[in-house]
């Protein structure tokens, strides 16, 4: 039986043996287009290619590229583990066309693999073509001896695919195959027949051809494309599983070998069906969360940060079904790095650093689960009827990660129910959120173009010079006044790689432009600002950059650069930069680690990068391949896309990074190197702020500006700072502890004084009082103490927070079958002007009339007997 990995290698092989270059897989966490969460097709990294704003470095390529699909439009994250083939990571096998063959070579080349190569019987195969599409018909039924029977026409829902609402589109041509009609899940209704694209399961698609050979207009209609391009994608668990003859994707080797894994972790066989789930859940969303964090994804709160984490904490809840309630996913890792670490490097690579992240986000769950259950109960005792809403279930479950069905399960143990109806409405608001910010568009593509030249690349200069003869190509004028211009020539660095753009000025004879902002789109340097003098024109231009400007934000570049080392030197190998911001006042630069940094440490990286600065080196830099880069030892970004050809940016002895950045000529001119803050960014990341040269400086002035203020303020002489406020924060201990001691006393007396005011009607011991509390929890604290005193019996207390009337009832177990808390506090909350709820055993309520809480007091005992 051929293995996953040798399905994969023999795919790549058939198609370089066709004349395609293999491209190795993109990153699944983007880096270069911000309409995605994640790499969710094998086209995105050719994208460009295909809407002609890139040429084609090759005709034919071929890959398998990683991609997740859990989160935005394509969200079926709470299917995955029910079925046998619902995925959050999947390889996409993929051939395509640049301009090169077609439709005939791309059905030929398909069923060649599929019948030649891999066996698969013929007669189990179906295409499925779009009904317009009578040419790829006639070739399946004259350039393959497939069944013409088995050839069948359908319409653009499941034959016609598009980039997006305008851009390349075309038909498609599918391959499925017929797994047997025991695999039928509608046998038991008389009404269905099995057939392709149906209802039920019968039919896999395992293959989908797409000939994109339109332009999809803004009022809807199809302009052929200059260029004709090929675009397949193949399922590699779906190609796994019909070829290894399973009856599941998680039944391949793929998967089995972590299921096998969790088996052993967890002490729990694996079964299929319904008690599988958690296995299979555990085993896929691990294989995407290692995918995913390898190539630099990290769990956040935020974007796909937040999707992750989201996919984490499922599998973590899914562990504590087979009794895991310790981090254990982390420990899966190792036996996906050797199951995939092959082909994709990467894993093996960072596994140490992959299993830290995820231990540390387990461990941050189990938090996370604790508050969550606390928020539960908040949301039960505040609730005036007996269903939690659907926007508290989804608050639950879009914060704490509780699935409705744990909500659902937490209700029932206090008799109550959950509004799932509202819950669908939030589900399908965030959908629609999610939905509305995945459009791809092009900022250039929307701005209304004044053309002075034939559009050409912009082309960049300024890592060698700070001014330049140029000619604007194109401008535009907004609203406001805001110019934007197109040069052909340009010494601005663009915003790139977490450095901010130049500023300067464009000028002539006759006119001044104020360069305020430059973002570069593909090789174009969209240059932004003000016109402060004359009118714009086709002559030449100067373009000059601010030079103090540049060479502050170079300090800081170089300065990250030695920091980076610097940390790895102190913390670890493990440190890896995940974001920066250099500007021209200070930097940020976060970084993987999981605990903060000690002020030990902190000294110890500021003192080896001064000493660097002392050391006043002469930086290099040199353009090499990217191979040769990574052989030499240079450092590249997590997740990051380059080049073939990249620049390397060296402190001889010390650093050495792919860096398309400006930099310093010698490490002495960055002066002095200051850390200013050290936090938490994410979960495992840090965050430095560091300052250099004359804000370093003025920052350690003013340091000592405070330093004498705070002196002043303490009376005491600035070396003894530190004796002094360590004396007054002992007399401060020591005075709260006072209060402390007091405000129990007077806590127990209250109680004592209630406990001892209590009447008592048909032998049941009744408290009916009202308190002197400050807010909501200090009364629910009361009214918690006073229950567990009393025994059995009944306490009512009232209070005024806030110019309202507060009410909390607590029943003790023995009694609740006569007397429930959440009805009577609804009596008497009416008697105020609210009204209110909760479980049998506590409710709390409120009302606007403090002026009937003395009725509210009287009229207690008889509400209370009556009922």
């Amino acid at each position: 039986m051929l293995s996953g990995n040798e399905i994969r290698q023999q795919f790549i092989d058939f198609f370089k043996n066709k004349g395609h270059n293999f491209v190795p897989s993109s990153s699944v966490v983007p880096t270069d287009d911000p309409t995605l969460l994640f790499t969710n097709a094998g086209m995105n990294q050719f994208k460009l290619y295909f809407l002609g704003l890139q040429d084609t470095p090759y005709k034919r390529a071929v890959n398998s590229q990683k991609c997740i699909r859990a989160g935005g439009k394509h969200n079926d994250l709470e299917e995955v583990g029910k079925d046998s083939y619902h995925h959050t990571f999947f390889e996409m096998l993929g051939n395509w066309s640049f301009g090169d063959y077609y439709k005939e070579d791309a059905i030929k080349w398909a069923w060649e693999l599929l019948t030649e190569v891999w066996k698969l019987p013929k007669e189990k195969l179906h295409a499925t073509v779009h009904h317009t599409d009578q040419e790829a018909y006639e070739l399946w039924k004259t350039k393959t001896d497939i069944n013409p029977d088995f050839i069948t026409f359908h319409g653009d829902k499941d034959n016609f695919w598009e980039m997006g609402d305008t851009g390349p589109c075309g038909p498609c041509t599918e391959i499925h195959y017929d797994t047997g009609i025991e695999y039928c899940d509608k046998a038991n209704d008389p009404n269905h027949k099995c057939i392709v694209n149906g209802d039920c399961h019968r039919y896999i698609e395992l293959w989908n051809l797409v000939f994109m050979q339109f332009d999809r207009q803004a009022d809807k209609s199809l302009v052929p494309l200059k260029h004709k391009f090929v675009d397949t994608g193949s399922g590699l668990e779906r190609v796994c599983r019909v070829i290894q003859n399973k009856t599941s994707n998680y039944d391949t080797d793929l998967f089995s070998p972590i299921i096998d894994e969790i088996s052993k972790i967890t002490k729990h066989p694996y079964t299929d069906g319904e008690a599988g789930i958690a296995h299979r859940v555990i085993a896929d969303h691990a294989r995407c969360l290692c995918f995913a964090i390898a190539d630099g994804g990290m769990p956040s709160n935020e974007g796909r940060g937040y999707v992750l984490r989201r996919i984490l904490r499922r599998a973590a809840r899914y562990g504590r079904l087979l009794n895991q309630n310790h981090p254990f996913l982390y420990q899966l890792a190792d036996t996906i790095a050797k199951n995939f670490g092959d082909h994709f490097r990467e894993l093996k690579d960072r596994l140490s650093y992959i299993k830290m992240v995820i231990k540390a986000e387990e461990e941050r769950f189990n938090l996370t689960l604790d508050n969550g259950l606390h928020r539960f109960e908040e949301i039960t005792s505040k609730l005036h009827n007996d269903t939690i809403s659907g926007s508290d279930v989804f608050t639950l479950y879009d914060t704490y990660g509780f699935p409705p069905d744990l909500t659902q399960i937490l209700a029932e143990e206090k008799q109550l129910k959950i509004d799932m109806d509202g819950f669908a409405i939030e589900m399908e608001k965030q959908k629609e959120r999610a939905r509305s910010s995945s459009n791809f568009k092009l900022a250039l593509e929307d701005i209304s173009w004044i053309t002075l030249k034939d559009n050409t690349e912009t082309e960049f200069v300024g890592y060698n010079t700070n001014q330049t003869d140029c000619f604007i190509t194109k401008y535009s004028i907004d609203d406001e006044g805001k110019i934007s211009l197109l040069l052909d020539k340009t010494p601005f660095y663009a915003e790139s790689g977490g450095q901010v753009a130049d500023k300067g000025r464009l000028f002539n004879e006759t006119t001044e432009i104020i360069i305020t902002n430059v973002q570069k789109y593909n090789d174009n340097y969209l240059h932004t600002g003000e016109l402060v003098k004359g009118e714009i024109n086709s002559l030449k231009y100067t373009a000059m950059i601010e030079d103090q400007y540049r060479l502050s934000i170079a300090r800081n570049h170089t300065a990250t650069h030695l920091l980076h080392a610097a940390l790895r030197q102190v913390l670890g190998e493990h440190v890896q930069q995940k974001g920066s911001l250099v500007a021209a006042t200070y930097l940020r630069f976060d970084f993987t680690h999981i605990q903060a940094m000690s002020a030990e440490e902190i000294e110890v990286v500021e003192d080896i990068v001064n000493n660097e600065v002392r050391n006043a080196t002469n930086l290099t830099v040199e353009h090499m391949h990217i191979d040769q880069a990574k052989e030499s030892g240079a450092m590249a970004l997590f997740g990051e896309k380059y080049a073939d050809d990249v620049r390397v940016v060296s402190v001889p002895g010390f650093s050495k990074e792919l860096c398309g950045g400006t930099h310093l000529n010698n490490t002495g001119q960055i002066g002095y190197f200051k850390i200013i803050s050290e936090s938490s960014s994410a979960s495992g990341i840090r965050r430095i702020e560091a300052v250099t040269g004359t804000n370093a400086e003025l920052y350690v002035k003013q340091l000592k500006k405070e330093l004498s203020s705070i002196a002043h303020l303490i009376n005491s002489p600035e070396k003894k700072i530190y004796e002094k406020i360590e004396k007054m924060m002992a007399e401060l201990k020591e005075l709260q502890s006072e209060i402390e001691s007091f405000k129990q006393k007077s806590a127990g007396d209250t109680i004592t004084n209630l406990l001892n005011n209590a009447i008592s009607f048909n032998n049941i011991k009744l408290i009916v009082a009202k308190v002197n509390v400050q807010n909501q929890d200090d009364l629910k604290t009361l009214g918690d103490k006073v229950k567990d005193k009393i025994g059995s019996g009944i306490s009512v207390l009232a209070c005024i927070i806030d110019d309202k009337v507060s009410i909390i009832v607590n029943v003790s177990k023995d009694l609740i079958k006569q007397y429930q808390a959440g009805k009577i506090v609804s009596k008497l909350s009416a008697i105020v002007g609210g009204k209110g709820g909760g479980r049998p055993d506590m409710a709390m309520a409120g009302g606007k009339l403090i002026d009937k809480l003395d009725e509210l007091l009287v009229s207690a005992p008889k509400v209370i007997e009556n009922m």
